[in-house]
């Protein structure tokens, strides 16, 4: 980013105290961009929550890629397809020989025994292999049954003989098992539960994040018109004293500031917070100084003579080497040490530092 060539908090300062109007103008753009900013961060969590949801959906389909369809839609084809064979269960339900309320409640007794025999069916397809086979044989037994039931009835009204009430029978039969066979195929391709409701899941997400989206495009919408109209007044007051260029970089950082990405005080705060120029300072630049009894070390055993107690940087770092070696040598076994380096270790004293002997004062 760049700095204006002028002060935006004194150009937004002379502006504002011109007209009270502008004034509400511009708290009304900051108060705007401020809306817009919450807008685009919840617009962003939804989108993230979206994206999650759908790898979540994604995760849970692969477990079964063939069942793709959707629930509700193939529960709605296996109820339609158990419908059709109301007319079959009606016919074997008059072999009863009951009222017509009565014959309707078998009917409806049939159909439910039908329809929950093809969901049963798809139950235990995937979760218990000999109970799925009992079960077809027990609907099997039911739908010849129901054909047997038929038959009866047809032979009772009729009057062409058993032929007739037979092939009536045996197309009512056919039919019956076709249209169960057709619901349970029907569930066999449908997404399981779960899939189902992460799909749901997944959807309204979506959807949330959409509307999510929609609603920051409108609040950034308004903040840009709010601040496009506020601008007229900034450029009306930068036209007097700043050439073309220098407008068009001042109405550009006054955007960034209204809109939220660049604060005023960004330049003053960039200045303290850089370093420097040249070298940087550390601890070594100052100058130590020791107590007078005390004589620095020049790194080859030797000390200097005691008039000179005012040292610089470089010897200062001697000492922090000295420091260093004297810790070193501390981790080290004494038969190491004595070893590895002698001529260190017969230097390593504290008369080192303090020299050869103290000084004798005058009055001593």
């Amino acid at each position: 980013m760049f700095l204006p060539p002028i002060d935006v908090a004194v150009l937004i300062r002379d502006v504002n105290a011109s007209n009270e109007t502008v004034e509400d103008q511009c708290l009304r753009a900051r108060q705007a961009a401020d809306i817009a900013i919450r807008s685009a961060c919840a617009a962003d969590l939804a989108a993230v929550a979206a994206v999650r949801a759908e790898v979540a959906h994604r995760t849970v389909q692969a477990g079964r890629p063939r069942r793709r369809a959707p629930l509700p839609r193939q529960v709605i084809l296996a109820l339609i397809t158990a419908a059709l064979d109301g007319l079959a269960c009606y016919f074997a339900a008059q072999a009863l020989d009951g009222s017509q309320d009565s014959t309707l409640v078998w009917t409806g007794l049939f159909l439910g025994v039908l329809a929950s025999g093809e969901f049963a069916l798809d139950f235990y397809k995937d979760r218990n292999e000999r109970t799925w086979h009992a079960l077809a044989i027990l609907i099997g037994i039911f739908v010849t049954l129901l054909g047997t039931l038929r038959f009866w009835f047809l032979a009772t009204i009729g009057g062409g003989g058993l032929l007739p009430a037979i092939v009536g029978a045996l197309l009512f039969t056919g039919a019956t098992a076709a249209f169960l066979s057709l619901g349970y195929r029907a569930l066999r391709i449908a997404e399981t539960p779960q899939a189902w409701r992460v799909r749901r899941q997944a959807r309204v997400a979506c959807q949330a994040a959409r509307a999510a989206r929609a609603v920051a495009d409108r609040d950034a919408a308004e903040r840009d018109r709010l601040i496009d109209a506020y601008l007229g007044h900034v450029r009306r007051e930068v036209q007097k004293t700043c050439p073309l260029e220098q407008q068009l970089e001042t109405e550009a950082a006054v955007r960034e500031h209204l809109s939220g990405r660049r604060p005023l005080d960004e330049g003053a705060s960039r200045t303290s917070a850089r370093p420097a120029r040249g070298r940087p300072r550390c601890l070594a630049d100052e100058h130590v100084r020791l107590p007078a009894h005390v004589q620095p070390y020049t790194g080859d055993g030797q000390a200097l003579p005691a008039s000179q107690h005012d040292f610089g940087a470089r010897d200062y770092h001697q000492l922090r080497v000295l420091a260093g070696d004297a810790s070193a040598r501390t981790t080290l076994s004494p038969t190491r040490r004595a070893t590895s380096h002698p001529q260190r270790s017969r230097r390593s004293g504290p008369s080192l530092l303090a020299g050869p002997a103290l000084p004798q004062h005058a009055g001593s």
